[in-house]
C-alpha cells in the first residue's frame, strides 16, 4: 500500500470513529512516503497526522509534525495548503489568536 491510500484509509477509519486505527494508518503512511522519497506525501501525512493528535487535544505530540509541515517548502506550491493549516494550529496550540 502507498502512501496516498494509507491516508486514504485513515479517513475511512476517521468516518467511522476509529481514531487508533486512523492514526496508525497516518504513521504508515509515513513510513511508506519515506520509503518513496516523496517530500509530498511526507508532508501530507505529517499533517494528517498532526491535526489528528491536535484535535484528539494532544498538542504535544502533535508538534513535531506540524513544525516538519512548516519547514516544508516546494517551488510548486504543492503543500502551501498543508504549511498554511499547520501555522494556523500551531498559533492554536501557542494560545494565539487565529
Amino acid at each position: 500500500m502507498n502512501a496516498l491510500e494509507h491516508i486514504q484509509r485513515a479517513r475511512a477509519l476517521l468516518a467511522r470513529g476509529q481514531e487508533e486505527l486512523a492514526e496508525s494508518a497516518l504513521s504508515d503512511a509515513l513510513d511508506a512516503a519515506v520509503a518513496a522519497e516523496d517530500l509530498v506525501l511526507l508532508t501530507r501525512s505529517r499533517m494528517a497526522l498532526g491535526a489528528l493528535l491536535f484535535e484528539q487535544g494532544r498538542h504535544d505530540e502533535a508538534l513535531p509534525f506540524l513544525k516538519a509541515v512548516v519547514r516544508t517548502e516546494l517551488a510548486d506550491g504543492s503543500v502551501d495548503a498543508e504549511v498554511k493549516t499547520a501555522a494556523q494550529l500551531l498559533r492554536l496550540i501557542r494560545g494565539e489568536a487565529p
